[in-house]
């Protein structure tokens, strides 16, 4: 609850300073806009080390590797060096294999989908007034998010030989947060490459039934992600 409040906080916060007087506004300004391609590997523990993956395939188990997650992201500036911004990724994973019990055979497929959303609050170094100034070759930053992550698995079973199938959806989301360090180079004009190197704290809890029963287990999302960007700077 209180990291909920957290985040409204800071949204409602950002919208008041976009949404103020004319004078907050004449500080206020859009600062940029990015693309950008980064590596993540979620620890996702439980799936890794305890759960029913670790039977696929003939008892050698599958695990969930690190993925590629395509970003996008606006930032928003507050004074100099200092500025807010959202981003939002996509990242997805799966894995299969045959599991064998009581003379049964089946095929599994488990895949898992992410959708980070972050509020970032950002502090750049050494920044020069507008981005047609000449500035050094690197410039560096830092920050930390409030982020939301959303969840969504689909699980899927054939039995070999047979007609039965089982197909299942679940989604759901909750709160971490993020901290970062990077840097970015002036390519042309207005446009930067920015190198991003983010940690993930966080988890979800997860639903796994059984033919009995059901249980919650909780799946830790920390994890390092690194990737490059292409901004768009404004200001």
């Amino acid at each position: 609850m209180k990291t909920n409040y957290l985040f409204l906080s800071a949204i409602a916060l950002l919208g008041g300073l976009l949404g103020g007087s004319s004078t907050a506004q004449a500080q206020v300004n859009l600062k940029s806009i990015s693309v950008g391609a980064s590596y993540w590997k979620p620890s996702l523990d439980y799936w890794n080390k305890s759960s029913m993956l670790l039977d696929y395939n003939a008892g050698k188990g599958a695990t969930f590797s690190g993925g590629i997650m395509p970003s996008a992201a606006i930032e928003v500036g507050l004074t100099k060096g200092l500025s807010v911004g959202g981003r939002v990724g996509y990242w997805k994973n799966s894995v299969s294999g045959d599991v064998s019990i009581g003379g049964t055979n089946r095929s599994e497929k488990l895949t898992l989908s992410i959708i980070p959303v972050s509020l970032d609050l950002k502090y750049t170094f050494g920044e020069t007034a507008g981005s047609d100034a000449k500035g050094p070759f690197l410039t560096p930053y830092l920050g930390v998010s409030v982020a939301r992550y959303f969840i969504n698995n689909d699980f899927s079973r054939q039995v070999v030989g047979n007609t039965g199938s089982v197909s299942e959806k679940q989604s759901g989301s909750n709160y971490g947060v993020q901290a970062f360090v990077g840097a970015e180079k002036k390519l042309v004009k207005k446009l930067f490459l920015a190198l991003d190197v983010r940690y993930h704290l966080g988890s979800y809890n997860q639903v796994v039934r059984s033919e009995t029963s059901s249980t919650t287990q909780k799946v830790s999302l920390n994890g390092l992600e690194a990737g490059l960007s292409l901004k768009v700077k404004f200001k």
